[in-house]
């Protein structure tokens, strides 16, 4: 075990705690309250577990949480694809704000590494929010 033992708070962000990790080139934080005393360890395996998901689960969650609940768009004008995290969104909504907030709210979503918005909106010929 390496000398000083690196800890974390628990109210710090995992994300904090994984930039650390990686900067550090450590395995594993110890985790510990306000007063000081142990509280658990945040392993390596812990912090990728919630950013690495099935594709499955992802498409699921951009379908539900961003198209249906979000837009409230039509599931027979839209479709969502996912390999190995990144989500293509394509289909037809009714505004090019949709298509802009439809990308937005995907990429945020855990286990998303990048999206390919292919959504175009009602009435226009042209593809709106395509990226490379």
């Amino acid at each position: 075990m390496s000398t000083p033992v690196r800890v974390v708070r628990q109210d710090e962000p995992l994300a904090d705690a994984a930039r650390w990790m990686v900067e550090a080139n450590l395995r594993r934080l110890f985790v510990v309250d306000g007063s000081g005393a142990l509280t658990g360890v945040l392993a390596r395996r812990d912090v990728l577990a919630v950013f690495l998901r099935p594709d499955a689960e992802i498409k699921e969650m951009v379908e539900r949480r961003v198209l249906r609940q979000a837009l409230w768009a039509d599931p027979a004008t839209t479709s969502v694809r996912v390999d190995d995290g990144v989500v293509t969104l394509t289909g037809i909504v009714d505004s090019p704000g949709e298509v802009l907030r439809a990308e937005r709210l995907t990429e945020v979503l855990p286990g998303v590494v990048g999206v390919r918005n292919q959504l175009r909106c009602a009435g226009d010929r042209h593809e709106v929010g395509v990226r490379p």
